[in-house]
């Protein structure tokens, strides 16, 4: 035995003689009902604070148990995560513990550092860099498990998953170091050391070094620049606590982060047209980048949020990411999502390889995989969304925070597709093959996409475009000031949703001070609906004061006196309710309603328009205005107005409910 594995040996045999008695806590007293705080009040041996509690997460300690909650968590206290419980453990040295679903752990303190006895589940450790201003961590952690112990250590930024359970027996699991090294001792004394991309793996009470990649640094290094595309992008320079704002193309050094607001974040590789765009809410650290020749390589750590690899035509690319590399030999555009299990990759366009380790696992364009731990990822069909298109010119769509449509076309067989936000297809944001006929893309908030599907000879089989943004403001003609000349002919207005605001107009009287407007329903001259004496040549109705029907009106001159100058001459008015106004009008329902099994929908369709809901047709009344009971699909719930007109463009609006 080496020098150092002895070493280890020795230090922890103590510590592993009682490994069992550690791992399977003795049976607890009869829990209280009460509620627990994080840690009970006037407790001073809190070694840490609790965050981030979701779902159901449990504390115990005396013989007392309760709910959970943010705050301070003392030396013993014993934790455990429900079916949809997850928590963070975070310490004054920036160290943090992650804790998934269906795990039990009990968090101490000796003179050698911070002990975490782990009986179950999931936990993720990460020692960050010591930041100016901040010291690193001052003791190790030891992870103590049924099959072993894991030592982290405290003089290097570190990321380390710890499994155990989870169908494995009580002296199998992993150990998975994501960065940084760590120091594994097994039950039987044997003694381990794993570094970044590495996993010990324990099966039967024995433990193996696997999952040792190959070098990724041997390309020559290439810049890196951010740019914002939309929303706020914000740089931290390694080492460094503070985020700084990025309006233009910034370049970017190993170890830097990047994190991005209300947008989207590109970030660029010298010398290639490979983009990786970093959606809003999203956070990662760049560890380099590497070309040689039509090879290129970006190496991420993603820390959160979703990172969509749009990987260049005619060039092999690698995307290095802790435990997943992503390769491709052509154009693709691949999405990455940080889970609180791993990863969720889905590959829109072109067909990509993964690799964890040794383990290869093609992914083809149109297949999404779920990637936790060392272990072979899940790979499963990525399904259409609840917003399905057909690829035709000028389609509209509003809409408030969809994240994504799906374009379908009708001929089957492999395909190259290609979205550019361009009628040239010049500005192209997503390329590459498909074995399906349908396309699942991100959309903007505001803008166009234009969509070309060839076959693989390059023949031509669909071509169209839509356009989206925000739900626009219905039209309300009660804003509109409707003119009504004096004359002979019948002035007829057409108004949609509310009766309008109308203005007469009249000619200039010599020696008339002011000139008086009568408004009268037809068949009823005793008494005028309406009446204005103005000194202009123009006299104003509101909004309402006319209804619906037909109407006489008169304009009378006046002197300085008040005195008519002449008789009125009666004209005629039609008020008739119709659709003038080319827009669909939704009254109901709100935009986040609350939905239900069925919600009401409501409001009024332009003149000769086509309504479908959810691709259910909607009946129209004589005045063109609908009321019906809906389904909402989808998650967020959903309700797709389609609107077809002979003519025009097809309309789609999109209300999402809750």
């Amino acid at each position: 035995m080496s020098p150092l594995r002895l070493a280890l040996a020795v230090l922890v045999g103590v510590l592993l003689a009682g490994c069992d008695k550690e791992a399977s806590p003795p049976p607890a007293a009869p829990p209280s009902t009460a509620p627990a705080p994080a840690a009970p009040a006037g407790n001073t041996g809190a070694i840490a604070r609790l965050e981030a509690v979701q779902g159901e997460v449990r504390w115990e300690q005396d013989g007392k148990t309760g709910p959970a909650r943010e705050g301070p968590l003392p030396r013993g206290a014993a934790l455990e995560t429900g079916a949809n419980g997850s928590v963070t453990v975070r310490f004054e040295d920036g160290r943090t513990i992650d804790v998934g679903p269906h795990a039990r752990f009990v968090l101490e303190e000796d003179d050698g550092g911070v002990v975490l006895r782990v009986s179950r589940g999931i936990v993720l450790s990460r020692v960050p860099a010591a930041a100016p201003g901040r010291p690193g961590p001052k003791v190790e952690l030891r992870i103590l498990t049924p099959y072993g112990l894991t030592r982290v250590s405290a003089q290097e930024p570190s990321e380390v998953r710890v499994s155990v359970g989870g169908g494995e027996g009580a002296g199998e699991g992993r150990v998975e170091v994501r960065l940084g090294t760590i120091a594994f001792v097994g039950k039987d004394g044997e003694a381990l050391q794993a570094q970044a991309g590495e996993t010990v793996s324990v099966t039967a009470g024995r433990a193996e070094l696997v999952a040792r990649p190959a070098k990724v640094f041997e390309l020559a290094p290439i810049q890196v620049t951010v740019r914002a595309d939309s929303g706020k992008v914000e740089v931290r320079a390694q080492g460094s606590e503070r985020w700084t704002g990025s309006k233009g193309p910034r370049p970017l050094a190993p170890g830097d982060g990047v994190r991005v607001k209300g947008g989207v974040a590109l970030l660029g590789l010298e010398g290639s047209a490979s983009t990786l765009a970093l959606s809003s809410g999203g956070e990662l650290v760049l560890q380099g980048a590497g070309q040689q020749g039509t090879t290129d390589e970006a190496r991420v750590d993603l820390r959160r949020g979703q990172l969509s690899l749009r990987l260049a035509e005619g060039r092999d690319s690698r995307v290095v990411m802790p435990g997943l590399t992503v390769e491709s030999k052509d154009a693709a555009h691949v999405d990455v999502r940080r889970t609180s299990q791993g990863l969720d990759v889905a590959s829109i366009a072109g067909d990509v390889v993964l690799l964890q380790g040794e383990r290869r696992q093609p992914l083809r364009a149109g297949e999404q995989a779920s990637v936790a731990g060392s272990g072979p990822a899940r790979i499963v069909p990525l399904e259409r969304g609840p917003l399905v298109l057909p690829v035709e010119p000028r389609l509209q769509v509003f809409h408030r925070g969809l994240s994504d449509v799906t374009f379908e076309w009708k001929e089957a067989g492999d395909a190259v597709v290609e979205v550019a936000t361009d009628a040239d297809l010049q500005r192209i944001v997503l390329r590459g093959a498909v074995h399906q006929p349908f396309l699942r893309v991100p959309v903007p908030a505001r803008g166009a996409l234009h969509l070309r599907v060839r076959r693989p000879d390059g023949t031509e089989v669909a071509r169209g475009s839509a356009s989206f943004s925000p739900e626009r403001a219905p039209k309300e003609l009660a804003r509109v000031t409707n003119e009504v000349p004096e004359g002979l002919e019948k002035t007829t207005i057409y108004y949609q949703d509310k009766p309008p605001a109308v203005s007469f107009t009249y000619a200039a009287e010599a020696q008339a001070a002011k000139y008086r407007v009568q408004v009268y329903r037809s068949g009823a001259l005793g008494k005028p609906v309406a009446e204005r004496t103005v000194s202009d040549t123009r006299a104003s109705v509101e909004s309402g004061v006319l209804g619906e029907g037909s109407f006489l009106w008169s304009v009378t001159p006046l002197s300085q006196a008040g005195k008519a100058l002449r008789g009125g001459r009666m004209n005629k008015l039609e008020l008739v309710y119709d659709n003038s106004v080319p827009v669909l009008v939704i009254n109901a329902p709100r935009h986040g309603q609350q939905a239900g099994a069925r919600v009401r929908a409501a409001g009024v369709a332009p003149v000769g328009a086509r309504l479908s809901i959810n691709g259910r047709p909607v009946t129209l009344d004589s005045k063109h205005r609908f009321s019906t009971w809906a389904e909402p699909v989808g998650a967020p719930p959903l309700l797709l107005f389609k609107m077809q007109r002979a003519g025009g463009p097809d309309v789609y609006v999109v209300r999402t409910l809750k």
